[in-house]
């Protein structure tokens, strides 16, 4: 290929290009070079059009979501039709409440707030624990026709893509490049950003990788999926407005407040599990990822705000282990059984879940532990022989050191402190006080053996089996494997079949 940057036409009029002819020195044909002329001026022209369409290539290789924001592609960032739904309807709802200066009747509000809870418990129960999660089998497809209905009034889009992007997020939590609502690009992002915004390929890609898990009851989600625009209209909006003019002769209230302001607050409740329930609460199952249990997301979404436990237990049909967990989702499917129209419900067992509760609080205490002073670890200390102990001792005349458990304690820091005088401390200098220490004068508490610990200088050589029991019952720096019964700890992240290389981490969130 021949730049044309090198070669411009009055250049190429200088050489013979490829057999060619020549041109006259001023760069203007003759008239027996005419043709050739015209071939150069073709080449030319060959040229640019080939460098404009490498270009134009290079260019669109890119995915629009790698791409910087311009004012010519701005709109080919936007997922239009979700757009539609989260941003747009609500906005058309307030312009038809100020317009029209609509006023909420006691009944309109009252119809609101049943039909939030109703469209929140059928995401619930249908799109989250049943299709996503698989914690129950529903065989009455009359039971899942009314929840896909009632869902498709969320305006979170259908049951297929919701679910699909639920299961890649729990597959690829906190990895920035697969998790569709990843809490590491932003609060905003995590919460409803990511509906509005077109996915990068590789969250496409994985959202695309959990459409192939098979969907119960394939046929109602189908015909969900490729009516939802028309079912969202139906009983996200009309439907509202329909029931409030019937019966107290309140169309244009129901349209507003039991339907957009409803949708409004549904989708914002449901968001909110992405994005505060991935930046604020606590972690009593695992820290290794974002999701907390926040109480008040778990009443504004009815039962959906322990992540933390959901994201251990996933299949669990319950979002907790406590009878007093507040989960009115879980109180509707229990309910559903009893009535038969659910069964095979999944429930973690007590054991597993408290042991991954006390294996995090263990991880806490251990991280907790490593900031406190206990010392130097006994293995760092000097070792004294008997002679040098003695020789130390006398030399000491301003310092007063005794012998506890084979261990060396400089306390002179404490001696005027000591609540049982200056004199037992003189009488103990350079002796083994072990025996006065544990009960013979006094019994010291837990808090004074603390503080013995921050004053050891060395080790006794000849009491190795005292002091190598004593680091054994410490053992404050360095975790123990067993607890006093002599029973292995597991602790969280020392699994044998746990990967140390995992890639989704918390830290940012």
């Amino acid at each position: 290929m021949i730049p044309e940057a090198e070669y411009p036409v009055a250049e190429l009029a200088k050489y013979n290009v490829a057999g060619l002819g020549t041109l006259s020195e001023n760069g203007d044909p003759s008239s027996q070079h005419s043709t050739q002329h015209r071939k150069i001026v073709k080449i030319k022209k060959t040229v640019k059009k080939i460098q404009t369409s490498n270009t134009s290539s290079t260019l669109f290789r890119r995915h629009i979501t790698e791409r910087s924001w311009t004012l010519t592609n701005w709109y080919r960032h936007i997922h239009w039709k979700n757009f539609t739904l989260v941003v747009l309807v609500p906005i058309i709802g307030i312009s038809i409440c100020m317009v029209y200066n609509v006023k909420l009747l006691k009944q309109t509000l009252y119809f609101c707030i049943l039909l939030h809870i109703l469209t929140i418990l059928a995401v619930n129960v249908l799109y989250h624990r049943y299709l996503a999660h698989n914690a129950f089998n529903i065989d009455n497809e009359k039971v899942v026709f009314v929840l896909a209905s009632l869902a498709a009034g969320a305006g979170i889009t259908s049951a297929k893509n919701w679910c699909s992007s639920h299961r890649a997020h729990h597959r690829y939590c906190d990895i920035s490049d697969r998790d569709p609502h990843n809490i590491r690009r932003g609060f905003l992002f995590s919460h409803c950003g990511w509906m509005i915004l077109i996915h990068n390929p590789k969250v496409a890609k994985a959202i695309k990788e959990s459409k192939l898990d098979q969907l119960s009851n394939e046929n109602i989600f189908t015909w969900q999926a490729e009516n939802y625009l028309v079912l969202f209209g139906i009983f996200g909006l009309a439907l509202p407005s329909l029931v409030c003019g019937w019966f107290w002769n309140d169309y244009l209230g129901g349209l507003v407040y039991a339907g957009f302001l409803k949708v409004f607050l549904v989708q914002h409740s449901i968001f909110a599990i992405n994005s505060f329930g991935h930046a604020l609460g606590t972690r009593p199952y695992s820290d290794t990822k974002s999701p907390r249990n926040n109480i008040i997301l778990n009443l504004l979404t009815l039962g959906e705000g322990n992540l933390n436990f959901h994201h251990e237990f996933p299949a669990d049909y319950r979002n907790g282990n406590d009878w007093y967990d507040f989960d009115p989702t879980r109180w509707v499917i229990r309910l559903m059984y009893m009535l038969r129209f659910v069964k095979q419900l999944k429930k973690t067992s007590s054991s597993t879940v408290e042991m991954s509760f006390v294996q995090q609080q263990q991880k806490l205490i251990d991280n907790k532990r490593s900031q406190l002073n206990w010392g130097i670890p006994i293995e760092k200390l000097p070792v004294f022989s008997p002679d040098e102990f003695r020789r130390l001792a006398d030399k000491s005349t301003d310092k007063y050191l005794v012998v506890m458990f084979g261990i060396i304690h400089d306390i002179t820091p404490f001696a005027k402190d000591h609540p049982g005088g200056l004199p037992l401390i003189k009488a103990a200098h350079g002796k083994d006080a072990t025996t006065a220490f544990n009960g013979a004068v006094y019994q010291h508490s837990t808090a004074a053996r603390n503080l013995l610990a921050t004053m050891r200088i060395g080790v006794l050589g000849g009491s190795e089996t005292l002091f190598w029991k004593q680091q054994r019952i410490e053992n404050k720096s360095v975790p123990i494997d067993n607890d006093t019964d002599g029973n292995r700890i597991v602790r969280s992240g020392a699994q044998e079949t746990m990967n140390k290389a995992y890639g989704g981490t918390a830290d940012a969130a």
